[in-house]
């Protein structure tokens, strides 16, 4: 019965916010717009094989069906007032993947769709307030940031500061089994704090403090572009968190490349064993210890926001494999309700 609820109030929404901006030019920048949606569709297999054996221990093809939004409520002296969030499949904090066919003979888990992200966001000047179920904190390349389709249930403060930004979010992070905003909160288990700034010779940088179930971590991350072109883009991120109770880390570093035809990116990461809840909840998370990963993809010129990938991980115990398809589309139109 809940399951039926909560499908109900997200078509719902979505489909009202279709039929705002069904009229609207589709453009790169829609979602400047105070009233957009954007669906996000994929298709992917994965495989998993033990790195000493070689042996296959899973095989499985997923789907993914995500549904982002905003709608204009008002624009006052306060600020522009917007409702925005996102729906869609997976069972789990960090995948909006969900499993429907397994050729190794594993159960297949329910296959949910939920309002994952819910919120309000108020936009005065350089300001931004957030009150609800937040998108976390994430970054611009694969790393340690925490995975966009997780959430924090709470408040979040933007605020400018000289040639970047200060934020501030509080909340919860809980319930990471049960991917549905429309649930009680747990108590309140998080703070994070974080400071960006642009830097000299194309750097951007950030250092950040958070508390999370009963652990406080201190982290700090580089960027660099080395080529920023129209059409190539060559780019480097490291990251590094100290879990300041366990007194151990985690650290990542990365490289993009992007030409018209094909991205790639390499990304390595180290996650302690014992680094807590934190390590669990990072973008994409596979496993702690040794990581790396190695990503291929590309638009298919045949059909627009239609793209091709190939992403292999190499862990301390297996080699996974996957490869799909994404499809991305999406309006927006200007205006408030009031």
């Amino acid at each position: 019965m809940r399951y039926s609820r909560v499908t109900f109030v997200c078509r719902w929404i979505l489909l009202l916010l279709l039929g705002q901006v069904v009229t609207s030019v589709h453009a790169a920048d829609y979602e400047d717009e105070p009233n957009y949606v954007r669906l996000d569709l994929g298709m992917r297999y994965t495989t998993l094989f033990d790195k000493d054996t070689l042996d296959q221990l899973t095989s499985s093809f997923a789907y993914r069906v995500t549904g982002f939004y905003s709608a204009g409520l008002a624009d006052t002296t306060l600020g522009q007032w917007t409702l925005r969030g996102m729906a869609g499949t997976g069972s789990v904090y960090t995948s909006s993947n969900s499993t429907f066919a397994n050729t190794t003979g594993r159960r297949i888990g329910a296959q949910n769709f939920n309002m994952r992200q819910i919120y309000l966001q108020s936009d005065l000047d350089l300001w931004r307030f957030q009150f609800g179920v937040l998108p976390p904190n994430h970054g611009d390349l694969a790393d340690l940031s925490y995975d966009p389709d997780g959430w924090v249930r709470g408040g979040r403060v933007v605020a400018p500061l000289y040639d970047g930004s200060v934020e501030v979010v509080t909340g919860a992070i809980d319930r990471i089994l049960d991917p549905n905003a429309f649930q009680w909160w747990n108590e309140w288990n998080y703070f994070g704090t974080r400071v960006r700034q642009n830097l000299p010779y194309d750097l951007s940088g950030a250092v950040a403090y958070e508390y999370l179930q009963d652990q406080n971590y201190l982290s700090a991350q580089l960027r660099q572009d080395w080529i920023r072109e129209d059409d190539e883009r060559l780019y480097g991120q490291a990251e590094f968190i100290y879990n300041d109770t366990r007194a151990n880390w985690a650290w990542s570093a990365a490289v993009g490349y992007k030409i018209p035809d094909i991205s790639i990116l390499v990304n390595y990461t180290y996650i302690n064993p014992s680094f807590g809840l934190r390590g669990a909840l990072s973008s994409d998370f596979f496993s702690f210890g040794h990581r790396l990963d190695v990503r291929f993809s590309g638009d298919i010129d045949l059909v627009e926001g239609l793209r091709w990938y190939v992403y292999t991980d190499l862990v301390e115990r297996g080699v996974r494999l996957r490869t799909g398809f994404t499809y991305r589309f999406g309006a927006g139109t200007g205006g408030f309700l009031f």
